[in-house]
């Protein structure tokens, strides 16, 4: 297995506002009025539009990277704005959150159609999941080493595409609140140390240091040197103006925005030493509780914390025998993966490859464009080893991939992480899914264990394949990394479920042979800065491969491979107990 501390897969960015997106939908949809249309289906149709309109505008970055052409929304006039970060009404939410989950309830669900029912599914059981946490208000967090506000900002920003004049007078003025953004944000921060739920001081030390680190030299930050190029190679500006937006973006990067993480590092700085735990949630009086409910959120399961124990350890223990077997049948095979060297070394060349490889197991892709770009430098050792950024819905040619240098040193990693981040993953989900006409309202809801899973899913089971490995080969390469991430998984409910100290975690990761004191810390560290991180990865493709499973054992000889990931793909994002009850019926269409 492979000895590595961090293991992350990529990840799709999520808006800035996706982790507040469910309590911002509901309070919105609360507000909208049904009226009276001749029939339920026609009244839930305009019921979801108005949601959608009303929500997209809450937020210009969610706008912009929803849209890219608003206006042929009827969007034409909206506040520029990062979004309301104000802990001060958080009751009024769960109460409109209650309205909301009446006037879904005043719908007759038999009379929609089967694509109305699966969006209403989705709404209320978001609605109701958000309910369930109504109590836990300060156990969530908006910074963190990986997920954070003030990681995943700036890479968002910078990726702000100028498609008009407007957007970048747009992003001028998004950047300038950056300031106020994160006094809110230390506002939260300061009520959880009220309530006893301010992070470990190990943590952060770990945000303030990426704050720290982002500001170290103001005048050269990343975001001047890519917001100038942009400027530079904007048609219909004169030189001037140009010159005019460059200084203006300059002033603010070095005043406001740096002001703003020296805001954060200033009030995490004076917030150390108020936190009660260094250990799991499970600590906490109600961590327990919010764990399960995390749990919940990240994987789109039901299940329990301990079933999913359970199934973990299985399939691990499943993979680890698989293995065993094959490096018995053939001993030679554990130095050809250990010596293993994938010819293709270009992104571009690689990607290209997958494309023409996923034609036997997946639908024909939509025809789309895509960039690959590096991290900038200043920023690798807190991102991930990549990471694909979605695009507009009405704008899906334009697609961005980001590969972590240091983080990508191997030919035969960059080959599985492209497959995760670019075909049959992460790009290719969000091409086919969103030209699979699905109601707006959807392209707002976050499902991690779904995105994530699936992207996992076509990695492990696909991607060693596809790169040409013998099938005994592929096996062992896939199950080594399957094993790794089902380490993490199932520590990470050691640690926050379970109440494993760093001790526990130790003997944990004796038995796969990973050792050393500063591995177990940076292991441990990870777990707590970011709980059920790695659940959405592992579980999510649990969730995969057990619905495949179902499928074939269901229509035999019928079942098609490719018609199953139609199905999933047409689909699209939502919780897997939604997702088996439409499966349910399209397997009795098969």
């Amino acid at each position: 297995m492979e000895n590595e501390t961090k293991k992350s897969n990529g990840k799709v960015i999520a808006l800035i506002a996706v982790l507040v997106c469910i309590m911002i939908l509901c309070a919105v949809g609360a507000i909208v009025l049904i009226g009276n249309k001749e029939s339920d289906s026609e009244r839930f149709d305009a019921y979801i539009e108005n949601l959608f309109l009303e929500d997209v505008v809450g937020n210009t970055i969610n706008l912009h990277y929803t849209l890219a052409h608003p206006e042929d929304y009827g969007i034409t006039d909206y506040e520029v704005t990062l979004g309301d970060y104000s802990t001060d009404d958080v009751d009024e939410a769960y109460r409109e959150l209650e309205e909301m989950k009446a006037q879904l309830l005043k719908f007759n669900r038999e009379k929609l159609t089967e694509d109305q029912r699966l969006t209403y599914d989705i709404l209320l059981d978001s609605v109701e999941t958000s309910l369930s946490a109504a109590d836990l208000t300060w156990y969530d967090e908006w910074l963190g080493v990986i997920s954070g506000y003030q990681s995943q900002l700036p890479v968002i920003l910078a990726e702000y595409t100028f498609r008009t004049e407007k957007d970048i007078q747009d992003y001028l003025e998004l950047i300038s609140q950056i300031d106020e953004m994160y006094e809110e944000v230390i506002v939260f921060e300061e009520k959880k140390s009220e309530a006893g739920l301010f992070m470990a001081d190990y943590v952060a030390d770990e945000v303030i240091a990426q704050c720290e680190e982002f500001i170290a030299n103001p005048e050269e930050n990343y975001m001047l040197e890519i917001f100038e190029d942009k400027i530079k190679e904007f048609e219909g500006l004169t030189e001037e103006k140009k010159e005019e937006y460059i200084q203006e973006n300059y002033d603010i990067i070095t005043t406001q925005v740096v002001e703003g993480y020296q805001t954060l590092i200033d009030g995490l700085t004076s917030l150390k030493g108020t936190g009660t735990n260094e250990l799991g949630l499970c600590y906490y009086e109600d961590g327990r509780e919010y764990y399960e409910y995390l749990v919940r959120v990240k994987t789109g399961s039901d299940e329990s914390v301990k079933r999913l124990q359970r199934k973990v350890d299985s399939f691990m223990n499943d993979r680890m025998r698989l293995m065993q077997n094959v490096i018995m049948k053939d001993p030679m095979i554990y130095y050809d993966f250990m010596d293993y060297e994938y010819e293709m070394r270009d992104p571009k060349e690689i990607v290209e490859d997958l494309k023409d490889k996923i034609e036997e197991d997946f639908p024909e892709p939509p025809a789309v464009d895509y960039t690959i770009k590096y991290v900038h430098p200043s920023m690798e050792e807190h991102m991930s080893p990549a990471f694909y950024l979605t695009t507009p819905i009405d704008d899906l040619q334009n697609n961005l991939i980001y590969i972590n240098a240091q983080k990508n040193t191997e030919d035969t990693n960059l080959y599985s992480t492209l497959a995760h981040e670019g075909y049959p993953g992460h790009l290719y989900q969000n091409a086919y899914t969103n030209s699979s006409d699905m109601p707006l309202i959807r392209s707002l809801m976050s499902y991690n264990g779904y995105s994530e899973g699936w992207a996992t899913y076509v990695e492990f089971e696909y991607s060693y394949d596809y790169m040409g490995m013998s099938e005994g080969l592929a096996d062992v390469a896939s199950t080594n990394t399957a094993l790794s991430l089902g380490l993490y998984a199932y520590a990470d409910m050691g640690v926050h479920y379970d109440g494993w100290d760093r001790d526990d975690l130790a003997d944990y990761l004796a038995e796969f042979g990973i050792e050393g004191e500063d591995v177990v810390d940076d292991v441990f560290n990870a777990l707590v800065e970011e709980p059920a991180n790695y659940l959405s990865y592992f579980v999510g493709y649990l969730q995969f491969v057990e619905l495949k499973d179902m499928a074939q054992k269901e229509l035999g000889r019928h079942f098609d491979v490719k018609e199953f990931h139609k199905f999933l793909l047409e689909t699209g994002p939502a919780p897997f107990y939604i997702i088996e009850n439409y499966m349910e019926e399209w397997m009795e269409e098969q």
